[in-house]
């Protein structure tokens, strides 16, 4: 099993908690998580996307520094973790895209991926200027869309014409380092995201969800990639506390919990615009951490939660984006007391 992390580009930290939490989102300290998550053989650090508010609030003016430009100066200072960078469609066109990411591929030596990002923030948009689009044609956009980059980052003399996007026989030059051409990861539980993703991704994300939950979606995937004739991996966001007991965890999770910001929670339910993600979410536990983290179950002792990504391994989860509440003291914990069991036989440089 493959662990990713969370970049810190965006300010306000990844809880929408009154509690103590790391909150910095400066390039010195998104270079200093890295070179760790480097260090300690972390797969990968996703860099998320935001242009209004934040992750776990939405006031406070620290801002969001883009992914893309971050990866830049991120790839320079490590050697190993892979480098994600969400995208919204609406705002970067694929062109523009397949470029920079051709670019960042080269400068990163083959470790740059993009996670697609279809779009739920209909605020956000509108106050850019950029029409809003329904579910329906966003996932029909977000088709052409990587159809578009996946065609200029393996052919030349590129030709597409679709709904949204038309190449007349396009080259870039120099393409990515990796072949066939960086994965793309994907989120989005809808039918209409498993429809892109089986045709499209190679990594299939959900979010935070329990066991009976995420089985269903990671069939649903398969079948239509079958159809398709593609295999994909499958990931799933996780909020994690684990400590040495389980007394411990679950203190600081009720503490967590007592000091729930309501009025952050409120503002992110009425901003989202979504089919499938967060439907199930009811609990204010299934929002006080981003993408609905506390439901995948990580909270425990070491050997708890070690167990219970064992059975997310067994059902077909590839990988597990992690979310803490101070990275650079819990990541290399976990990865000595949890990840360990997990994958006994990894060799890490410490």
């Amino acid at each position: 099993m493959k662990f990713l992390t969370w970049g810190a580009n965006i300010g306000g930290g990844f809880l929408r908690a009154n509690i103590e939490q790391e909150l910095r989102s400066d390039i010195a300290y998104n270079i200093e998580l890295a070179q760790l998550a480097d260090k300690i053989g972390v797969h990968g650090i996703l860099f998320p996307i935001r242009y209004v508010g934040r992750i776990g609030g939405n006031n406070g003016t620290d801002g969001q520094l883009d992914p893309l430009t971050v990866v830049s100066a991120v790839a320079t200072q490590t050697s190993r973790v892979r480098l994600l960078a969400a995208v919204l469609p609406s705002f970067i066109h694929p062109v523009t895209l397949a470029k920079m990411g051709s670019t960042l591929d080269v400068i990163s030596s083959g470790r740059f991926h993009i996670n697609l990002v279809s779009g739920w923030f209909k605020a956000e948009q509108e106050k850019f200027g950029i029409d809003w689009i329904d579910h329906r044609d966003r996932y029909r956009r977000s088709d052409e869309y990587l159809q578009v980059v996946k065609g200029l980052w393996t052919q030349d003399d590129f030709t597409f014409n679709g709904d949204f996007y038309n190449i007349q026989g396009g080259t870039l030059n120099p393409k990515p380092v990796q072949k066939p051409y960086p994965a793309i990861y994907q989120g989005g539980n809808s039918a209409q995201s498993q429809q892109v993703a089986a045709k499209n991704s190679d990594v299939y994300f959900m979010n935070g969800a329990p066991i009976e939950e995420l089985q269903p979606q990671i069939e649903a995937v398969k079948t239509l990639a079958q159809q398709e004739n593609r295999t994909l991996q499958y990931a799933v966001a996780a909020y994690v506390i684990a400590r040495e007991t389980e007394e411990e965890a679950l203190a600081e999770y009720e503490a967590i919990l007592a000091r729930a910001d309501e009025e952050a929670i409120a503002q992110f339910k009425a901003s989202k615009e979504t089919k499938g993600m967060w439907k199930n979410a009811k609990t204010v536990s299934d929002f006080v951490a981003n993408n609905e983290g506390f439901r995948t179950g990580l909270v425990g002792s070491y050997e708890q939660v070690a167990s219970k990504l064992r059975e997310l391994e067994a059902i077909g989860i590839d990988q597990v984006l992690l979310a803490f509440r101070n990275p650079l003291t819990e990541l290399p914990l976990f990865f000595e007391h949890v990840e360990s069991k997990v994958n006994p036989f990894t060799l890490n440089t410490k």
